[in-house]
Formats: C-alpha cells, structure tokens, sequence
C-alpha cells in the first residue's frame, strides 16, 4: 500500500485532504501527518504567498525526511478571500472574524487553499482552489485553539443553513469536494 504524508498538525485540514484525496483516486492509501513523523525539524515561520508556503512546506520535509517511502508528500497552506482581496495569513484575521469584528452576517468569503503534490524524486505540483463561504455571526465565544480550524464555526456553504462545524464528514467532504476535484484530479494519478 502507498504512503502519503499530508503535512500538517491540523486535524480537522488533515481530515479533510484525505477524505477528498480518497474521493477522486477511490485508490486504498496510508495517509500520516506530522504528528506520525519523529525528530523532524520544522520551521514555523511562513512568508509568500499560499503557493509559495504549501511549497515551502513540502519542499522543508523532503529535504529533511529520512528514508522517504511517501509516494507524495502534500504542503497545504490557506489563505482568504474577504472583501474582494485574498488575506494569505489567515491567522492574522481569525480571532476578529470570530469575535464578529471583520465580516458583516451574509457576507461571501472564499477559502484559498494551496496544495503542493511533492513526488519521492522531489517533483512538484501545485494546485489552488477557492471554496466559497457565507459568513455567519457566532452567538458564543469559542476558545481558539492551535491545529484546529475555528473558522469552521462561522463559515456556512452555499445553499446551506448548517455551519462547516455543524455538517457531518459527508456533506463537509462533498462540499469541498465540488470545489477542489476538477484540479487535484489534474495531479493525484
């Protein structure tokens, strides 16, 4: 059975990326994060544009991976969409965007998000989508917590009543799916 590493310590992105990938290869994979790595260095400090970060990310754990069997290793990187203008460090804007200080209820954002396909001979492809969201008020405040998506508590899909948080595996999948196959089709063969 063939590796892949999508790196990330996100859960809930690790979740996703290997309930998408599983959709459109139908192929049986051993899929691991970071956390399933040992002694790897990482650095945290990010720069560029999400391209260049999923990039940045896949690239740094090929270079210092031992032994590398994965058939690829996935970089992902987020950015967002508001206002017309893509913010690339989401981070930045998270806890205005869940304490209701950026966005106003009803307002269109989009997910960006980068995926970076490092193949085991150091081969890259990179594929970005955009996953459209209607910004929803949060009623309650929430506790941000590292490696986990707090937006997913304030982003309803389109055609929808249910927050990302409040959708099962399944529909959360088939959501993102819609939106990211068409590319990553074009380099997960």
């Amino acid at each position: 059975m063939e590796k892949i590493l999508i790196a990330t310590k996100n859960k809930d992105k690790f979740e996703i990326v290997k309930r998408i990938l599983d959709s459109i290869h139908g192929k049986d994979y051993e899929y691991y994060s970071l956390y399933d790595i040992k002694d790897l260095y990482e650095n945290d400090k990010e720069s560029g544009t999400v391209q260049e970060r999923a990039y940045n990310k896949a690239k740094e754990i090929f270079l210092n991976i031992k032994n590398n069997d994965f058939k690829y290793i996935i970089g992902i990187d987020d950015g967002i969409k508001m206002k017309g203008i893509i913010r690339e460090n989401v981070k930045d804007y998270i806890e205005d965007i869940i304490n209701n200080k950026y966005l106003k209820e009803g307002e269109q954002v989009e997910i960006v998000r980068s995926y970076c396909f490092m193949s085991q001979n150091g081969n890259s492809n990179i594929v970005t989508t955009q996953i459209p969201f209607i910004y929803h008020k949060l009623n309650k405040r929430i506790e941000i917590k590292e490696n986990s998506y707090p937006l997913s508590n304030v982003l309803i899909p389109l055609n929808s009543c249910k927050t990302v948080a409040e959708m099962n595996k399944e529909e959360n999948n088939l959501y993102y799916l819609k939106y990211s196959e068409q590319e990553i089709k074009e380099v997960f063969k």
